[in-house]
């Protein structure tokens, strides 16, 4: 009776006691969850269910603790049901639940979801794809081949996805749809994109208090429109990358139809989501699945790519996935599935280039992506061991009305990143690395010469009593060897 007088004299200590204890309750009811990928036999289901998915879900609500409220924030939860690419689901359980599944009739196997990898006008030339005969006219360029690629969306107003040219009538074995959401109204498909869908509820269980920016088939990323593109794009006149490769543009199948089925968001990539497009692609009736995506060091059986695509194959949809971008060292392929068709990524013989001409008449043509217009004409070229390492933006900047020889000390990234930050009117950069050409940009007036060429240009620059130079821009090379090579990044195996 005393305490009890006691802990009313303080009503805020005998408040804070109470909240306390319920904290210290919860703390103990609460379990660590994850998400998983469960395998079921189907043949297991009950007749009492209607459907497999009403059996999926009451086979978690089963597994829910019965001291705790149905609407618990700690109870398990289904996330997918899969038909076509798997049979079975995902969902969000503890070790004791999943322990408890696993003496479930008709469960197989079940592996954690895991975060997916994404792998990021000229190429239909050197393929020596020709409109008058070969694989495009015999193909009719795809004409009525549904492509769907599984991958970050799509930006559905470019001119790749306009159906000009393109049949009216969907192919009559097309079952999906275009569903609407942020930013993504239904009438934006059309003949040539008929099919956008989006999956993101492996994100929403991974962190459940993720804010998705763009709940829809609208690519945030780029990836997806880009690859999309590559495999089904229309013909785009007029293009350019910033005035680089300039002429008309168009994907691999021009006349195929298009589905998107989104399942990589900003907020994160989960194999789960990925197996729910996989999934949904076969359900709609695509006749070919692109993703370029995969999965690091993952067994085939706990891989949700290698296992839609085996359901896939089973059905006769041709699946097509990139090698992966993390060459070149070997071994480090991540879609070496056989019944899969792996693709590598190789050069086109094209090159990006600005064209440096000295004072003395000399020329030399060196890699440049400059995005503008511009010529560099006739400026100081300037040589010295304090500017030419390029590594700080203060010294740079006193000597911004000239073009620097950047040496070969230094990282080329780094030293774009000075020289543009410094506002030099150009710079000369040396480099043979060809993952700069392959994967660089350039953000300042430049050009990268080689090491060789180099000697030439170092020489003129100490020997002339006023040495100049000037640099043009948005110069595009076809035709250079080797190529086709694999590109740097490119995985390699042995699988």
């Amino acid at each position: 009776m005393k305490l009890i007088r006691k802990l009313f004299q303080f009503p805020y200590a005998f408040f804070f006691s109470i909240l306390s204890l319920v904290a210290l309750l919860n703390n103990s009811l609460a379990v660590e969850r994850s998400t998983y990928i469960v395998h079921m036999d189907r043949a297991f289901m009950p007749e009492d269910f209607t459907s497999h998915h009403h059996w999926y879900l009451s086979t978690i609500n089963c597994l829910s603790p019965t001291n705790l409220p149905s609407s618990s924030y700690d109870s398990p939860s289904l996330v997918y049901s899969y038909n076509d690419a798997l049979h079975g689901f995902s969902a969000v359980l503890s070790q004791d639940e999943l322990q408890s599944l696993k003496q479930n009739p008709g469960f197989i196997s079940a592996h954690s979801d895991r975060r997916v990898t994404l792998d990021n006008t000229q190429s239909y030339g050197f393929l020596s794809l020709n409109p008058s005969h070969g694989l495009w006219p015999a193909s009719n360029y795809g004409e009525n081949t549904i492509i769907g690629v599984v991958d970050s969306g799509v930006w559905p107003e470019s001119e790749s996805f306009k159906d000009y040219g393109i049949a009216t009538k969907i192919p009559a074995h097309w079952k999906g749809k275009c569903d609407g959401g942020h930013d993504f109204d239904p009438s934006l498909c059309n003949s040539k994109l008929i099919g956008a869908r989006y999956f993101d509820k492996g994100v929403t269980a991974s962190t459940p208090d993720v804010n998705i920016s763009t709940p829809s088939a609208r690519d945030a990323m780029g990836h997806g429109t880009h690859t999309s593109s590559t495999a089904a794009g229309n013909y785009a006149t007029d293009v350019s990358y910033f005035g680089y490769a300039k002429g008309t543009a168009r994907g691999m199948a021009p006349r195929a139809r298009l589905a998107v089925y989104k399942v990589t968001w900003p907020e994160g990539q989960f194999g789960s989501d990925v197996l729910a497009g996989m999934d949904q692609a076969i359900a709609d009736g695509v006749d070919v699945i692109s993703i370029s995506m995969g999965f690091d060091r993952v067994p085939l059986y706990e891989d949700p790519v290698a296992i839609a695509s085996f359901s896939a194959m089973e059905k006769g949809v041709v699946v097509s996935s990139s090698a992966g971008n993390e060459g070149p060292k070997f071994g480090s392929l991540h879609n070496s599935i056989p019944w899969v068709l792996t693709v590598a990524a190789s050069n086109t013989g094209r090159t990006f280039a600005g064209t440096l001409t000295l004072g003395n008449g000399h020329s030399i043509v060196g890699w440049s992506l400059f995005p503008a217009r511009a010529l560099v004409e006739n400026f100081p070229l300037i040589y010295n061991k304090t500017l030419s390492a390029c590594n700080s933006s203060v010294s740079l900047s006193r000597a911004t009305t000239g073009i620097i020889i950047c040496d070969a000390s230094k990282s080329v990234n780094e030293q774009i990143d000075h020289v543009s930050t410094a506002q030099v009117y150009g710079a000369i950069f040396i480099s043979s690395d060809p993952k700069l050409f392959e994967m660089g940009s350039m953000t300042c007036p430049g050009v990268v010469i080689s090491p060789r060429d180099a000697k030439a240009v170092i020489k003129y620059a100490k020997t002339s009593d006023i040495p100049t130079a000037t640099m043009e821009f948005q110069q595009t090379f076809v035709g250079t060897k080797p190529a086709p090579t694999v590109a740097t990044y490119s995985s390699r195996g042995p699988s």
